[in-house]
């Protein structure tokens, strides 16, 4: 790997590799940030890891485009193809890498903060519902039909590409033998159970999807710190913007009531009901997917997590 970096960096910018570092974090494309012996110094080279149109490499160059037209501080690609991309180290701190040394009001002032980019990107509405693709393709249901034979009963527009999808995740979770049946029918009865709290009547939206601290970097100016770029857009979808708050929620936003006030103040009102339902099936998925990667002792100890959830909201 490290000769092709050397390669593309010699052809991309007619520069020499001094440094390569792999990033390590994630769980889905290959990243390295590369130091070279010409402007612009530091790059971030991304591999393509998979090559579904929900979650490759151009899906993510038309989301990039798309925020940064908004004013929203994503990074600057400096070379697209199509199996790496080349992207703009952004300057400043990894917000989590932070976050336990800032003080209380620094956290509430950033969290403000976090709240006003989240907003800026839910201003960003799209045609339909559905996983984005390459070029923007949004990717929504597309049923067998029989011919018309009387008016169309109505049905909400988003719950049927959210079910859609993660019933996905559930059948395949269901796939595996050691999965209890009864962890199985206790999730899907709480989810039907909970449907209206996560029934979205608005636009659809455009969600980075794995909105969480890791993805933010800042800059301390002025005394105040300022979100000065986002990354990783692998899941962006258009959506249910409540969908964006379930890594705030994982990390603890919504029970320290100060950071929750500073979050609803940057952002503006939040279901916060339909969050905890966003999460507990995201999290499911999640079960599934480290499962299907050979992880089977974090898949277990997710189920056994999400089995203490719903025994305690079920009955």
């Amino acid at each position: 790997m490290e000769d092709k970096i050397k390669q593309i960096i010699e052809k991309e910018f007619n520069a020499n590799t001094l440094e390569i570092k792999r990033i390590t974090e994630g769980y889905s494309h290959f990243m390295y940030e590369i130091k070279i012996d010409k402007e612009p110094k530091t790059v971030i080279v991304r591999f393509s890891n998979n090559k579904k149109e929900d979650v490759c490499l151009e899906k993510e160059k038309y989301i990039i485009e798309k925020l940064r037209e908004n004013q929203i501080p994503a990074p600057k690609i400096h070379v697209f193809k199509e199996d790496y991309m080349i992207l703009e180290k952004l300057s400043g701190i990894r917000l989590d890498s932070i976050w336990d040394s800032l003080t209380k009001q620094e956290k509430i002032q950033v969290t403000k903060e976090i709240g006003i980019l989240l907003s800026k990107i839910h201003s960003i509405k799209l045609e339909k519902f559905g996983k984005i693709e390459a070029k923007g393709k949004i990717e929504s249901d597309e049923a067998f039909e029989f011919r018309a034979m009387g008016e169309k009963t109505k049905y909400n527009l988003f719950l049927r590409e959210y079910l859609k999808h993660h019933f996905e995740d559930l059948a395949r979770l269901v796939s595996y033998e050691h999965v209890s049946k009864e962890f199985i029918i206790n999730l899907f009865s709480y989810l039907i159970k909970n449907l209206d709290k996560v029934k979205y009547l608005g636009e659809p939206t455009l969600i980075h999807g794995d909105f969480m601290t890791g993805h933010l970097f800042v800059e301390k100016i002025n005394n105040e710190y300022k979100i000065i770029g986002i990354i990783d857009f692998e899941f962006a979808s258009s959506y249910s913007p409540d969908y964006d708050f379930i890594k705030l929620h994982r990390q603890g936003f919504f029970e320290d009531l100060e950071l929750k006030n500073a979050l609803v103040e940057g952002y503006g009102k939040i279901n916060e009901q339909g969050v905890e339902i966003h999460r507990l099936i995201r999290d499911m998925g999640f079960a599934w997917a480290v499962l299907e990667s050979g992880n089977k002792e974090l898949s277990d100890k997710k189920i056994k997590e999400l089995e203490e959830k719903i025994s305690k909201k079920i009955i």
